[in-house]
């Protein structure tokens, strides 16, 4: 029986012997590309050694799906028991020496050992750093000791969950062992040929660190990370790393200096050269691919090779997320988003978890990421978004964020968050989409309107709301995860606007007899290049960039397709419909949406009624010239307008601190607002979560706006909060509402 493989000896179809990894090793270097010198001994070894051990039955019992989990560490215990007390067949010996003595000699810094498991490194299953290695062997008793420690490393109760969510308890198990010379690495780091967080198939991630590679993969550290753009073949983004120690080649551990950290891991050409790998190993294995490298001696070498695995979506989008109090920011790792109570761990601690709690800790391991599973989210301080860690809560849909810093210390324990893993955020308080009840809210002069998403997760809530400050189109807008131009270059867009027709539909229907008021696009250009096809920009505050109204009228038929979505909705249920235009900022850009909606067929004022969302000081000022255009209604966009005033990023951490709502220059500019629309006898609703700001909502209540428009979540908070401010001041300056 054939029991060791050269890589040139590989076939394509023998994952069964070579195991996964080292099936992709073999193949790798039938490519073309360099990869550490070594050789298989296959899994017909593992195999061999079961049977002659008489341990098929727990073989059994581990694979076994309905195995309790005492069971199944009392069967890890025995096979690993067994295992490491086997001595070497002949057969076994006489492969392995020869191979062994081969590659030896010509492997100055020793061999590494590594597990090959055949359900591994699959399109399915990455199988990331749950399986075992062992580098700096040098002689045959350290390999054979090695060896059986790779085989007994899939026996572990981390191994069995994951081979059991996995769906793969059923399959052909057994391990390969992969030997090759070590790679003296003066630097190590990932490549993942897409972007595993955003899906951006443009874009190729790549991460770096000194010495050896074991601490980027375990996430001890957090790695340099770059961003190449395949389409504009150049580095579009470089993030600083935090590395305070490193592995050198000759296995010493070594202080980073000063000098040494602000030294770029990488050179752009370097960068070029792995995207270039990664790119043809995406070609090679036919999908986006994982990619583990070490450089020596002016040379880049391939480690690995394997599928990125990310599992399904779930609730990909939070209402107004930008617009909350960000607490944190770190790297986002799993295109996901969850809430629940903050948890603070110890590094060696296996929690009890659920899908409301938020685990927060110094770093992820691998086998406590399988433990993970079920938390409502993950948030470190160290670590990246290519570690084993990030991997495998990538698979199990887990948000993750990493490379905070300081979350432990920064976090409470008990404290509510959200945790997006999209944006590599966390903010304050709960803010997930849910229906919620609203029974038993008092009656108020001043209305409260709610912000809609997700029609479905309104029912609870509408009501009792007097009405909606902004049908988001976000949901029908990017749940595809495909650029709403592509998919009208395409001619997809007659499903995109019955998608928006259809949301419009279920929500007027909802708010029977109250008004809706649909925004149309405002997503920034940050949240457009994530989506599939994207060629948006890269601009660096997004926020203040091509974004809202003025971008649809430079993309009308985006803007086009939303008013024949709105003129369908009011043909098939008619209602109380408003067409909210965001970020607007100058008068010719109302009137030339308005002449958008009459070539489609809408009547403004008529069919429609039309407003504008004001969202900076110059719209305040000019807001007579507006009036004297022709709205029907102003919504200020509190938390956008309190950005521009006081010129504070909104989303950035470093001046969370100072974003103040209750500013003077604020409130004068409210006062000016309420002001004018009263005069103008205009409704006027101040909308965003900065609204319900309690420095801020008392002097909204009293200053003669007609409704505060918040999230769903806050809707009875707000409510009654605002009944006591009014019972306290006998209901404020109040204005007739004119709605």
């Amino acid at each position: 029986m054939k029991l060791i493989y050269f890589y040139d000896e590989v076939l394509p179809e023998q994952i069964l012997l070579a195991g996964g990894k080292g099936l992709n090793v073999a193949l790798i270097h039938q490519a073309g590309l360099l990869v550490p010198r070594g050789f298989i001994l296959s899994a017909e070894a593992f195999r061999m050694v079961i049977a002659e051990c008489g341990l098929d039955d727990s073989l059994a019992a581990f694979l076994g799906a309905d195995s309790s989990p005492d069971l199944i560490t009392e069967v890890c215990e025995r096979l690993k028991d067994a295992l490491d007390a086997v001595h070497v067949k002949d057969e076994i010996r006489v492969s392995l020496i020869q191979a062994f003595e081969e590659l030896s000699p010509t492997s100055p810094a020793g061999l590494i050992v590594r597990s090959s498991a055949t359900v591994e490194d699959s399109p399915k299953a990455s199988f990331a750093g749950l399986l075992s290695s062992f580098p700096n062997v040098r002689d045959f008793d350290d390999l054979w000791v090695a060896v059986r420690k790779c085989w007994a490393s899939i026996f572990t109760p981390e191994t069995h969950i994951y081979l059991k969510e996995q769906g793969l308890l059923g399959a052909d198990v057994g391990v390969a062992v992969l030997i090759q010379a070590m790679v003296p690495a003066e630097r190590s780091g990932i490549v993942f040929s897409k972007d595993p967080v955003t899906s951006d198939s443009d874009k190729v991630v790549i991460e770096a660190i000194l010495g050896f590679g074991e601490e980027i993969v375990s996430g001890e550290v957090t790695p340099e990370r770059y961003l190449y753009s395949r389409k504009r073949q150049m580095v579009v983004s470089r993030k600083l790393g935090r590395q305070s120690e490193f592995i050198s080649p000759t296995g010493e551990r070594k202080k980073v200096f000063e000098e040494l950290e602000l030294t770029p891991r990488l050179s752009e050409q370097e960068v070029f050269e792995l995207a270039g790998a990664g790119i043809k190993l995406e070609d090679i294995f036919g999908s986006p691919q994982d990619i583990e490298w070490a450089y020596s001696s002016g040379k880049f070498f391939i480690l690995q090779s394997r599928s990125i695995v990310i599992g399904e979506r779930y609730e990909k989008l939070f209402p107004q997320i930008g617009e909350h109090t960000v607490l944190l920011r770190g790297s986002g790792v799993s295109p996901a988003m969850g809430s629940g109570r903050v948890k603070i761990i110890e590094p060696d601690e296996i929690p009890d978890t659920d899908r409301n709690t938020v685990i927060v800790a110094k770093r992820i391991t691998n086998d406590l990421a399988v433990h993970l599973r079920r938390a409502a989210a993950v948030v470190t301080d160290e670590g990246g978004a290519t570690s084993h860690g990030a991997n495998i809560l990538r698979e199990f849909n887990v948000p993750c964020v990493l490379a905070t810093a300081n979350a432990t210390e920064k976090l409470k324990e008990g404290q509510v968050v959200t945790v997006d893993g999209f944006r590599g955020a966390v903010y304050e308080g709960d803010l997930a989409v849910r229906t919620n009840r609203s029974d038993n809210v008092p009656d108020t002069l001043t209305k409260v309107f709610i912000s809609v998403l997700v029609p479905e997760k309104a029912r609870n809530v509408a009501p009792f709301a007097d009405g909606v400050s902004s049908l988001r189109n976000d949901y029908f807008m990017l749940e595809s995860g495909v650029h709403p131009i592509k998919m009208i270059k395409e001619g997809l867009g007659v499903y995109l606007e019955e998608s928006i027709a259809n949301g419009i539909v279920q929500t007027l229907q909802l708010f029977k007899g109250k008004p809706v008021w649909y925004k149309t696009m405002d997503a920034p250009t940050d949240e457009f290049r994530r989506l599939k096809g994207a060629d948006d920009p890269e601009e660096r505050n997004p926020l203040f960039g091509w974004r809202g109204i003025g971008r649809e009228l430079e993309e009308r038929e985006m803007l086009e397709l939303e008013f024949r979505a709105v003129s369908r909705a009011l043909e098939i249920t008619g209602g109380d419909l408003g067409i909210k235009l965001p970020f607007i900022r100058f008068v010719d850009e109302l009137h030339a949406a308005k002449e958008v909606m009459r070539d489609v067929g809408l009547r403004p004022h008529e069919d429609v009624k039309v407003g504008i969302s004001v969202e900076n000081p110059a719209t305040v000022f000019t807001l007579l010239d507006f009036i004297d255009e022709g709205i029907d209604f102003i919504s200020i966009g509190m938390s956008d307008l309190v950005m521009c005033t006081l010129a504070l990023d909104r989303e950035s951490q470093k001046v969370a601190r100072i974003f103040r709502p209750n500013h003077a220059a604020v409130l004068r500019l409210l006062d000016e607002v309420a002001t004018v629309a009263g005069k103008h006898n205009i409704f006027t609703c101040v909308a965003g979560e900065s609204a319900r700001d309690p420095s801020v909502l008392p002097y909204l209540v009293t200053a003669g706006f007609e409704a505060i428009g918040v999230s769903p979540a806050f809707f009875s908070e707000v409510k009654n909060e605002i009944a006591r401010i009014e019972g306290e001041h006998h209901g404020g300056a109040r204005r007739a509402a004119r709605w």
